[in-house]
């Protein structure tokens, strides 16, 4: 487990670093340091309590977690397509990206953003499924609700964590950082690629 952890911490790490590299670029409190500190502030606090999620077998809320490093992905999709001046425009007027129509049909939804970061990054789509059904009350969701004893008979499990479910939160951990990589490229093509 200490591996793991490792791993969220060498994250936060190079997310600071990224941040730094920014300002350095900039040397201002341009767009850019303004949009990837934002990110890169909720990605890293996202990253905290999935370590103590991960510390404390809590399968549910690592994949809530997840879910929400996913929505950093669509953020960042949609100032790419945007363009920083209208998204943080958006934000400053407290507007929702998905009022934004991309033809007569499509908004910007979560759903098209999805589709997007999936276009570049096979398999984000999965992921941000996974995290949903964990999310939203599914069979995932009360899966982690019970388990099977000794003698094979099914029992409720309200109590904090999922001890039994070793594999499946390092598995999910090990998602969070190729999320987290993910993000940090899509970051760097939108702030540091001019």
């Amino acid at each position: 487990m200490k591996e793991e952890i490792k791993k969220l911490n060498d994250m936060s790490i190079f997310f600071k670093d990224f941040v730094g590299a920014v300002v350095k670029k900039y040397n201002n409190l341009s767009r850019e340091v303004v949009f990837s500190s934002m990110v890169v502030k909720k990605a890293i606090d996202i990253l905290a309590m999935s370590e103590y999620a991960l510390k404390n077998n809590i399968i549910s809320v690592q994949i809530s977690l997840l879910r929400l490093l996913c929505d950093n992905c669509l953020a960042v999709e949609a100032a790419s397509e945007l363009g920083l001046v209208k998204i943080m425009e958006l934000i400053n007027t407290n507007q929702r990206v998905s009022a934004i129509m991309i033809d007569d049909e499509q908004n910007m939804s979560d759903g098209y953003l999805k589709r997007r970061v999936s276009e570049r990054y096979p398999g984000f789509d999965r992921l941000y499924r996974f995290a949903c059904d964990g999310v939203h009350f599914s069979k995932q969701a009360m899966a982690g609700a019970f388990y099977k004893d000794n003698d094979g008979l099914i029992n409720i499990n309200i109590n904090i964590g999922n001890p039994e479910l070793k594999d499946e939160l390092i598995s999910n951990n090990n998602s969070m950082i190729t999320l987290c990589k993910v993000l940090l490229d899509m970051l760097k093509k939108l702030c540091l690629a001019n």
